[in-house]
């Protein structure tokens, strides 16, 4: 893979694994249901989010460009609802605040994250971040896991004002990143937004997938490699991205 310049990861479930974080989640979600007078056990309001969230993803996917704050806020609001109630906008807030501090208590890289991104560095390659995300969780993740120095350009999608996998946030990453599409590696852990829209722009896709009960799925969108850990780059551009 030696035409390659530039390795660009997604940020979330790709330098870091949703599961890591995902107890003070859940445990946000009952506290807000309990602060929204939902009186129901904690199994359903998580799987009234859980059908919330995955029908409002789908309202979302299809649109150029939007504020994740909004994404979440209806499927806190679709979760509500199934119970019968409308949260209060201050409930909400106090939701967003407890989330934070969850997430500064059990926040966790994933494995070789570090020890990968120096090396990529050390070999001349441009390392950049593409996440879909607003600016200000994207700041907070990264005061968490204090990446930003291995990074040579960081893109939200709030700043680029596109949410993969619409084409535009590719193409402004492949401009700080000063290749072409072909000249990039692109990582991620979302078939729908990552795989789809770095396949569309043209870059070599990467998907992570570190579920061992069962492997990626078959059909469209479908990446052009598959690794189970991160250090696994370092092996497919020594291997030159034999399939």
């Amino acid at each position: 893979m030696r035409q390659i310049r530039a390795v660009l990861f997604d940020f979330g479930g790709t330098l870091f694994d949703y599961e890591t974080v995902a107890p003070g989640e859940r445990e946000c979600l009952v506290a807000l249901a309990r602060w929204g007078g939902i009186d129901a056990d904690p199994k359903a309001i998580l799987r009234a989010y859980r059908a919330g969230l995955k029908r409002v993803f789908y309202q979302y996917l299809p649109r150029p460009y939007y504020l994740h704050r909004e994404l979440f806020q209806d499927a806190l609001q679709a979760m509500a609802e199934s119970f019968g109630v409308t949260l209060a906008q201050d409930l909400i807030e106090r939701y967003w605040a407890m989330q934070r501090q969850r997430r500064a208590r059990d926040f966790v890289l994933r494995q070789g994250v570090r020890e990968t991104l120096e090396a990529l560095r050390a070999q001349g390659f441009h390392v950049g971040m593409v996440s879909n995300v607003d600016d200000d969780q994207l700041a907070h993740m990264l005061e968490l896991c204090r990446l930003a120095p291995y990074f040579d350009s960081i893109l939200s999608s709030e700043q680029a004002r596109s949410c993969k996998p619409d084409p535009a946030i590719f193409a402004e990453a492949l401009r700080r990143a000063g290749c072409a599409p072909h000249e990039a590696l692109f990582v991620g852990d979302s078939l729908q937004q990552d795989i789809a829209g770095a396949n569309r722009a043209g870059l070599r896709s990467v998907l992570i997938w570190s579920d061992p009960q069962r492997e990626p799925p078959h059909g469209e969108p479908q990446p052009q490699h598959v690794i189970r850990q991160i250090p696994e780059l370092l092996d497919l551009l020594r291997r030159g991205g034999e399939r």
